[in-house]
């Protein structure tokens, strides 16, 4: 950072004279030099406001035709489609053409206001578009905002004060440990070739896309364990959910299952564990409407989504009392509060079971 410093000359007279003086690079590269001050605070006073004249001078002059939905795009292609997965930047040109452009339209970058966001926010909470979606939105905004003064192109971030919305999780179906047995059953009769499929669903808690890019290498059968290090999603293969590997663990029922569906599994180039009849990977779509909605609509369990045997994995172990740090782990959850905020409806009922055993110790 810049700092005034002391000069000293002598004159054509021979006396030693001493002042302040500053020396600074804008960001824009011109370099700026002032002299001449009896005092350093005389000269930091100066400094300070030549610093912010320069700044000012350079930010309205790039951003004065520059649009919020222009900021957006190149957000998009200078930042999120060189650090981001494909499908985070399918989401963010959703948001642009869904959501920003039509609100915005044409406003310049420099015209945006924390008023016009919060109103922003409005209009978007009163078209029904849930509270997470347009958190995103917003969290989408503020990054495309900061990378706009990284770039010199605005000079501060009108959405640093906005406050996100207050988000309810809605409450999801699970199949109970009854309708369970009632699909893999109906899975095993009926859908045989998906029967490990939907067994490693269900007892695992894995992702759809992270069953669609299992390969066998990825099974140690000795430790019981599967490693979780990809996910196969829009036709790629990419890292699992915030790009963290992780390790999860096998029933010996499960074992039993996939060992046996190993000798009967097509072959295949990518070892996947559970190819399509060519040997390549499934498409979830084609998964989804030929055969995990038949099936639920055969077994005439409740009808839940192919997700959502991720959540009957958790709610099986939180009705068996299992710590809930372990589900966590196995869910491949950030944190214990977002498995909480997740199965917190789930909870109580358990938790009460707990308080009602403390009564024990009266008897």
């Amino acid at each position: 950072m810049a700092k005034p410093t002391k000069r000293t000359w002598i004159t054509k007279e021979g006396k030693q004279k001493t002042c302040w003086a500053f020396d600074f690079t804008t960001k824009s590269g011109r370099r700026v030099r002032r002299c001449g001050f009896k005092t350093k605070v005389e000269a930091e006073i100066s400094m300070s406001k030549a610093m912010l004249s320069a700044d000012k001078t350079t930010y309205s002059r790039e951003s004065k035709n520059f649009t919020l939905v222009e900021a957006c795009n190149t957000y998009i292609e200078l930042h999120a489609e060189l650090h981001c997965k494909k499908t985070t930047c399918v989401g963010y040109k959703g948001y642009v053409k869904n959501h920003i452009e039509p609100f915005f339209e044409n406003s310049k970058l420099k015209d945006i206001t924390k008023i016009s966001v919060d109103r922003f926010k409005k209009v978007k909470n009163d078209e029904g578009v849930s509270s997470q979606t347009i958190n995103h939105l917003i969290t989408f905004l503020k990054a495309v905002f900061q990378k706009m003064i990284d770039d010199e192109i605005i000079s501060h971030n009108p959405l640093r004060k906005v406050k996100k919305l207050r988000v309810i999780h809605k409450k999801f179906e699970v199949l109970d440990s009854k309708e369970v047995e009632i699909l893999l059953n109906t899975a095993q009769e009926h859908f045989s070739d998906f029967y490990p499929l939907i067994f490693t669903a269900t007892f695992t808690g894995m992702r759809q896309g992270e069953l669609l890019a299992l390969s066998w290498d990825k099974i140690d059968w000795i430790n019981r364990k599967i490693i979780i290090d990809a996910n196969y999603t829009l036709r790629e293969v990419t890292t699992p959910k915030s790009n963290k590997t992780r390790t999860i663990d096998m029933s010996e029922g499960l074992v039993k299952v996939l060992k046996e569906w190993k000798l009967r599994c097509v072959n295949n180039g990518k070892n996947l564990v559970f190819p399509n009849k060519e040997g390549n990977y499934i498409d979830p779509n084609n998964l989804n409407k030929r055969v995990y909605h038949p099936l639920i609509e055969k077994a005439g369990v409740k009808t839940v989504r192919f997700h959502d045997l991720r959540h009957t994995f958790a709610s099986l172990l939180i009705a068996k009392n299992i710590p809930i740090k372990y589900i966590q782990s196995q869910l491949g959850h950030a944190s214990i509060q977002m498995t909480m905020d997740t199965y917190g409806h789930i909870l109580p009922e358990v938790t009460m079971q707990g308080v009602n055993a403390l009564d024990s110790i009266l008897n």
